[in-house]
């Protein structure tokens, strides 16, 4: 190898850390800059709280287990002749698409049911 074809994995590694690097510090200073405008105009700050979502949890959990579905009957579909590629990948993403589905309408419902009972009250 000549030296300018040992520069480019050289440059290509300085380059993904610094775009990393800077990448990182565009974050956390623009989230700072939030922050500071919204002390100065004395609003609050709760949008940056880190709470726990159980309704996140509850998505991620549909949807893995509804993957894992797919990928049982992809392995089944493989096995009995059809391609694997096309198998996999149109299973796993009908049952997670299906997982989301799902999942948005467990919601709908529990929102509805709230709806009814703040009306009720």
């Amino acid at each position: 190898m000549s030296g300018i074809e040992m520069l480019i994995p050289i440059l290509a590694v300085a380059g993904f850390w610094a775009a990393i690097i800077i990448w990182v510090y565009m974050f956390f200073s623009s989230r700072h800059r939030e922050r500071m405008a919204l002390i100065d105009n004395r609003m609050d700050a709760k949008i940056f709280s880190k709470e726990s979502n159980r309704e996140n949890s509850l998505k991620i959990g549909i949807v893995s287990i509804m993957a894992g579905i797919g990928v049982f009957i992809a392995y089944l579909l493989d096995k009995a002749g059809l391609p694997g590629v096309v198998a996999y990948f149109t299973i796993i993403l009908m049952f997670g698409g299906a997982g989301l589905v799902g999942f948005y309408f467990l919601i709908r419902e529990k929102e509805e049911k709230g709806q009814r009972e703040e009306i009720e009250v």
